[in-house]
């Protein structure tokens, strides 16, 4: 390519830190988006390659010998590049500090995107000056309705290759605005007090003011924080969207305490509440809460959308956390069973439900507690961790088969697995709709929300 019309250099990302580096510089192509949002990135030619030495110098003399080393420059991986592009980047391979040895494993390449030379169409500039360097973020280099179209794909695809020829998915419901929705930062805190993210990749902290993913009045908060040195190793920063309450650990002393409170913030140290579908919970430092409200929000109507309600009707909220769905629940059924193991989350869980007589919390592990279940059950909100169920959970509801069951997921890939089980192996239920939300713009993670219809089990 003519160098007289190629773009400008674009950086993403500042260098690495202070350590001694080999570095490289290549041409490449985009061939895909990898599940994690990273770009995989073919190479095309080394603009400046290191020498044998230097490659001697990171992996030891017989790194000749390893043609798994080799491949590590042929295929890139890279934050902000986008498929069809053709990129030039950095890579920087850390060197065994002075007077160390080498360790048996050398880490990978970090790979830093310097050039967009031909841009995809679905191209956007990036919000924040770290993006690429923080790990964070995956996506702001891409326009928002290419990610949703993005993550409805990659959902569709790991159910067909479960087995599902027409999975129903349903197009991703976005986030609006994209940005500044986050209620949840834990910001980390270097030897000198600076207050940001990590680094991808290392400890080493990126020092900042403000987050383009972080809700508005939390950036308030870390403009202030970042005025004085903050104690280590990190900052807890929580705000109640709906309640306007503000959670700081560890709590702010001095000019900055007096400043959050100038500010109207008053900021706390134990406790917290947020609104979500109307009721009210107690947020405590330690607790799980969804970061996204409002996207919360959505995803609680969905989900008691398609359970059953009556008098009669007992429903289920299994790994129930501080008893979000339980709440709601409350109010379509005569029974609600919320079972969790965490006893810190249990405690919450018993005082956000203390108004609530229909609902008994059980302190147990999900696999332990609902396979001994003999009560007639007529519906479950199952919210799993992101390994998934245990499959003492999966051959406990194919054996009971609640009518309805919704399964909430915040990982694809072992919800697939557990569909196929439920669906496909046991053919206890059949899939009503996969409906993806977007809890987290600007990254690869997916949420999803499924119901599940049971199959009755066929008279001998």
């Amino acid at each position: 390519m003519d160098s007289a019309t190629e773009p400008e250099i674009q950086i993403l990302n500042e260098r690495p830190g202070d350590r001694r580096f080999v570095m490289g510089r290549y041409r490449a192509w985009v061939a895909a988006l990898e599940p994690d949002g990273q770009a995989r990135a073919v190479l095309l030619e080394a603009l400046e390659e290191p020498s044998e030495s230097d490659f001697v110098a990171v992996y030891g003399p017989g790194w000749l010998e390893r043609p798994e080393l080799r491949r590590r420059i042929e295929v890139f991986s890279v934050t902000g590049a986008l498929p069809g592009e053709v990129i030039e980047l950095e890579a920087s391979w850390s060197l065994p500090r002075p007077g160390r040895k080498r360790a048996r494993r050398t880490p990978e390449p970090v790979m830093r995107l310097i050039r967009v030379v031909e841009a995809s169409p679905e191209r956007v500039e990036p919000r924040c000056a770290v993006f690429g360097a923080c790990g964070g973020c995956q996506f702001q280099s891409m326009a928002y309705p290419a990610q949703l179209e993005w993550k409805t794909g990659r959902v569709r695809d790991l159910l067909r290759a479960a087995g599902f020829d027409e999975p129903p998915v349903l197009p991703t419901i976005g986030c609006e605005p994209p940005w500044g929705y986050r209620n949840h930062m834990r910001f980390a805190v270097n030897r000198e007090g600076q207050i940001g993210l990590t680094a991808r990749g290392s400890h080493r902290v990126l020092p900042l003011t403000e987050c383009p993913i972080a809700h508005p009045r939390i950036n308030e908060a870390l403009a202030w924080l970042a005025r004085s040195p903050q104690p280590r190793p990190q900052a807890l920063v929580r705000y109640g969207v709906a309640t306007e309450q503000l959670l700081i650990q560890p709590a702010p002393t001095g000019e900055t305490l007096a400043a959050l409170t100038a500010a109207g913030m008053e900021p706390r140290a134990a406790d917290m509440e947020e609104e979500v579908g109307g009721a009210r919970f107690r947020i405590r430092p330690s607790s799980f809460f969804q970061t996204n409200t409002g996207q919360a929000n959505v995803m609680a109507r969905l989900a008691l959308e398609s359970l059953p309600a009556g008098p009669g009707v007992t429903l289920v909220d299994a790994y129930c956390g501080v008893g979000v769905f339980a709440r709601l629940m409350a109010g379509q059924a005569g029974r609600v069973l919320a079972i969790e193991e965490s006893a810190s989350a249990v405690r919450d869980a018993r005082w956000n439900l203390r108004d609530a007589p229909n609902v008994e919390v059980v302190q147990a592990k999900v696999e332990d507690d609902l396979p001994h279940r003999s009560e007639r059950l007529d519906g479950l909100i199952i919210d799993p961790p992101r390994a998934g169920c245990q499959q003492s959970v999966l051959d406990a509801l194919a054996a009971r088969r609640p009518p309805v069951v919704v399964y909430i997921s915040c990982d694809p890939t072992t919800l697939a697995r557990d569909l196929a089980y439920l669906c496909l192996g046991a053919k206890a239920y059949r899939v009503r709709s996969v409906q993806p939300l977007d809890m987290f713009p600007q990254t690869a993670h997916i949420e999803n929300i499924v119901t599940l219809d049971a199959i009755a089990i066929a008279p001998e």
